[in-house]
């Protein structure tokens, strides 16, 4: 059975705060449909190879919670090219980084003619990205018209957007709305996620008395510090279902713009999703 969820009003999420001034240098292949298989990295993480420039071998994490794309230091020195100072907003923390404008991409089935990248220390953004040489953001992925993943056959499909049109804008964030014991609320779909997160303090000024079941667990998410709760009355398409969700702080640094939190797409027990960036529409199966 495929399910399929309308997207939200579109949302300007900054998660990348830049100090410093950016190119809007993105063309991206017009190629109609183009299939490349992908590692299941910590049993979530999409990871497809590719290349940048001359140099190929390297390894990117398709990545829909990222607003930009991002590339190793390590790639970056090797490039050899001009680079611009700036910083993220990577959840609570500050990261310096800095920007450079790059040729020709290839990242599984993504192609970009040239792309402005964000260079940092892949390992400061986040643990999970050992032994990778990049993130490819939705400043990329949202180019195309769709953007599949299928998790059983470990393939991932990306369909970019005709020549004429030039495609839809690209978006900073991708975001589903929920109900939660019949309070609305905004996640973003995040491939580089594996649970359902949501800000504590946004459910609870939206909920002062929300319910759960069982007793609440800390946990630790990477460096996030978060509390795992059992939260009944969620719905997303279909009857309420009590969910296993991960309660965190808001960062300090940065506007959410009404965002509540993330959603990662195996938490849904989706064999396969569809993110439909011309539609405005996530499906699963």
């Amino acid at each position: 059975m495929v399910r399929s969820i309308i997207l939200a009003a579109r949302v300007l999420l900054f998660l990348v705060l830049v100090s410093g001034s950016s190119l809007n240098a993105t063309d991206v292949s017009s190629a109609s449909n183009t299939t490349a298989p992908f590692e299941l990295g910590f049993d979530f993480l999409v990871i497809v190879h590719g290349r940048v420039g001359d140099l190929d071998g390297l390894k990117f994490i398709l990545d829909t919670g990222s607003s930009h794309t991002v590339i190793d230091e390590n790639v970056a020195h090797r490039l050899r090219l001009p680079r611009r100072p700036g910083k993220i907003t990577n959840f609570d923390r500050d990261i310096p980084i800095e920007w450079m404008e790059i040729g020709e991409l290839r990242a599984g089935p993504i192609r970009a003619a040239r792309a402005n990248v964000i260079v940092a220390k892949l390992n400061d953004y986040s643990e999970f990205t050992q032994g990778v040489d990049g993130i490819i953001g939705l400043d990329l992925l949202s180019r195309g018209k769709k953007l599949s993943i299928d998790y059983e056959r470990h393939v991932v499909s990306f369909e970019a957007a005709d020549t004429q049109d030039g495609g839809p804008a690209p978006s900073q964030s991708f975001v589903v709305p929920i109900a939660v014991q019949g309070v609305r609320m905004s996640l973003i779909v995040d491939t580089g996620l594996r649970y359902v997160m949501l800000y504590k303090d946004r459910l609870r000024k939206g909920l002062p008395n929300v319910r759960t079941e069982g007793e609440s667990r800390a946990a630790v998410i990477g460096r996030l510090h978060a509390t795992q709760v059992n939260l009944p009355g969620v719905k997303i398409v279909g009857p309420e279902t009590v969910a296993t969700v991960f309660l965190i702080d808001e960062p300090e640094n940065g506007n959410l713009f009404g965002i509540d939190g993330y959603l990662g797409p195996l938490s849904l027990h989706a064999t396969r999703i569809e993110l439909d960036f011309a539609g405005h529409r996530l499906r699963w199966q």
